[in-house]
């Protein structure tokens, strides 16, 4: 099971004890974190649902005054507060602790003996390898790449390439299980570079002081999905 596959069943049920979901716990970390957050959210509406008119005759008088019905009052009023709690958690999920791009940044350091200028490039065979691994390809001779390796990242395993440009070296991770997002420039620690949204997942460029654009969009024109 994949991160994607993971947040897809746990969004529909975070309590949900499904095996694979179980096992997928324990070696990601991250999304054991979105479990404990949507569990959260879980407890949040039940307890908004659960919500009940106040009784007692003044109550319902005034409530009958203004609307005719004082259930459908107290309805409206915790669909409101549902609503309320819904965008309050959608802001915190969507803001996380450690975020995409600060995970990406920790991997590269990882690997930091890769970025080096080098003529050097990765054997053809190999580089073809790494990438049907991820169910992509990357076309001969797109770019100029002098390392390829399979890398566990977010409970997946990517294609991490490091591509020669005149300026120096740019890192490039394939993310393909990633949720689909809107481009996000990074610029944190040192690094400068961009999450970008791919036919599958999303891919991160990632350089320091070395302009990533024209890594980009080659790698983006050079994938076959």
């Amino acid at each position: 099971m994949n991160c994607e596959d993971f947040r897809t069943i746990v969004g529909a049920e975070p309590n949900t004890t499904n095996p694979e979901v179980l096992a997928h716990l324990e070696r990601c970390p991250e999304c054991a974190r979105y479990r404990e957050e949507m569990q959260a959210m879980d407890r949040l509406i039940y307890r908004a649902l659960a919500v009940e008119a106040p009784t007692g005759s003044n109550a319902d008088e005034l409530l009958t005054r203004k609307s005719g019905t004082p259930s459908r009052v107290w309805r409206m009023a915790a669909s409101v507060l549902v609503a309320v709690l819904v965008g309050a958690m959608s802001l915190w999920l969507l803001t996380p602790r450690d975020s995409f791009a600060r995970e990406a940044i920790a991997h590269i350091r990882h690997e930091q003996a890769s970025l080096v200028r080098t003529s050097d490039t990765v054997d053809p065979a190999r580089l073809d390898q790494i990438m049907t691994s991820a169910q992509v390809r990357l076309k001969p001779g797109a770019a100029r790449v002098s390392y390829a390796q399979y890398c566990n990242f977010r409970g997946q395993r990517i294609p991490h390439l490091v591509v020669q440009t005149e300026q120096g070296p740019v890192t490039v991770l394939v993310v393909t299980h990633a949720p689909t997002q809107e481009r996000e420039q990074i610029e944190e620690d040192g690094f400068q570079g961009v999450i970008v949204p791919a036919p599958r997942g999303v891919i991160v460029v990632l350089g320091q002081n070395v302009p990533v654009d024209p890594v980009v969009w080659t790698v983006l024109d050079a994938l076959e999905y």
